[in-house]
């Protein structure tokens, strides 16, 4: 087999988490931002003598919120290999749930010193602040905020950074709290700096609690579903690349097993991509659909299954139905997440106000409800809300 003829047989959809998929559909206002946010800190921006921009500051910190899913994890990488080319250096973390702060610090520390030349080694050891790693022997307990406000500002002297904090929500609110204090001061110090914080829709409620209110002024990406067209072009896209037909009747098909679901989009054009013929001429139409609706559909209910399990362990399932009943009974008319937590008060008299909200926080995280625009609430995939209901009434049978 030669290399084109692989690379050609190479499933093109990539089902898996944050990974590009070959061709990319929607989100170009997202992605216009996050390319603005990044020339502004270019090289060509920064004076040599002090390391600040030349004019102006960098953005203010970016919020990404989505379920899970819908492509954050695509967007921040997209952003961190952008930044690499642009020779901007990139501090990642993620997965911080089960971390110690001071682990989790230390992780980040890690990241934004990167492979930082000898001399600014020297500079950090003189912090008397230790990264391990580096053999500096450094302690930050007593006093963190000051060992990472010098730290940050002695790495930005060396060169532009991108932060990027994702699944933002698991971070201890104090740590947080800090480090976004820091990183806005640095910002307004004209310091080449982009902040992104990427999670889940209760990251909305995370930010509010930890006193950065400069974080009201945030630029905010939400992401959601995508438009019925943009879900045909990625299913179809790939094929007609290589030059193989999609008959109509056969998208449509497909298209009606995705919900405009950034992840089904994938996961049935790879379905689909497996069941082709290996030989010969390769064309999907509706049988060919058909073949691999089974695989589809298993993968779809797993996928289900494992966030059911996180809400029925959780006792929620009640409540997200009530939920859910809120938004479809006003047949299109917003709804917001107040008129969410009044139903539920008043269905449930003994729920108290904070449980409620903490229980929309928790339908959001696992994407059965999400918050559009606006602050509007929106039932999240609807073959979801569709399993849960079937799956409650499978249960009192």
């Amino acid at each position: 087999m030669t290399a084109s003829t692989a690379k050609q047989d190479k499933n093109p959809f990539t089902p898996g988490a944050g990974t590009l998929p070959e061709h990319v559909v929607g989100r170009t206002a997202e992605f216009k931002l996050l390319e603005r946010a990044l020339q502004g800190i270019a090289p060509s921006e920064i004076r040599k003598d002090n390391g600040r921009l030349k004019k102006g500051t960098s953005m203010t910190p970016i919020s990404l919120t989505g379920p899970r899913g819908v492509g954050k994890t695509l967007l921040l990488t997209w952003m961190q290999e952008l930044a690499e080319e642009m020779e901007i250096h990139v501090a990642r973390l993620a997965h911080v749930k089960d971390l110690s702060a001071g682990d989790a610090m230390t992780r980040l520390l890690d990241d934004i010193i990167g492979e930082a030349g000898e001399d600014f080694l020297k500079t950090v050891k003189g912090f008397n602040a230790s990264i391990p790693g580096f053999g500096l022997g450094l302690d930050l307990k007593d006093k963190p905020a000051e060992g990472f406000e010098k730290i940050l500002r002695a790495r930005l002297r060396q060169g532009p950074m991108l932060l990027l904090m994702d699944e933002a929500h698991h971070y201890q609110e104090n740590i947080m709290g800090f480090m976004l204090q820091i990183g806005q001061q640095l910002i307004t110090e004209k310091y080449p700096l982009v902040i992104l914080l990427a999670g889940t829709p209760d990251l909305r409620s995370y930010l509010m609690k930890i006193g950065a209110t400069f974080m009201v002024r945030r630029e905010r990406i939400n992401i959601n579903l995508l438009a019925t067209e943009e879900s045909k072009e990625a299913l179809s896209e790939p094929f007609a690349n290589r030059g193989i037909e999609v008959e109509p009747e056969a998208l449509e098909m497909m298209w009606g097993m995705t919900d405009n679901y950034p992840f089904f989009v994938q996961l049935v054009g790879a379905e689909v991509w497996e069941a082709l013929p290996k030989k010969g001429k390769r064309r999907v139409d509706v049988a060919l659909v058909e073949q691999a609706q089974a695989g589809i559909s298993r993968k779809r209910r797993i996928f289900y299954s494992d966030i059911y399990e996180e809400m029925d362990d959780e006792d929620l399932t009640k409540y997200a139905l009530q939920a859910a009943e809120v938004i479809t009974r006003q047949q299109g008319a917003p709804v917001k997440k107040k008129d969410i937590r009044l139903a539920l008060l008043q269905e449930n008299s003994d729920l108290e106000a904070e449980e409620a909200k903490r229980i929309i926080d928790r339908l959001q995280w696992l994407g059965f409800i999400w918050q559009g625009d606006e602050s509007y609430m929106e039932v999240g995939i609807p073959s979801f809300f569709t399993y849960v209901q079937e799956m409650e009434q499978d249960a009192v049978k």
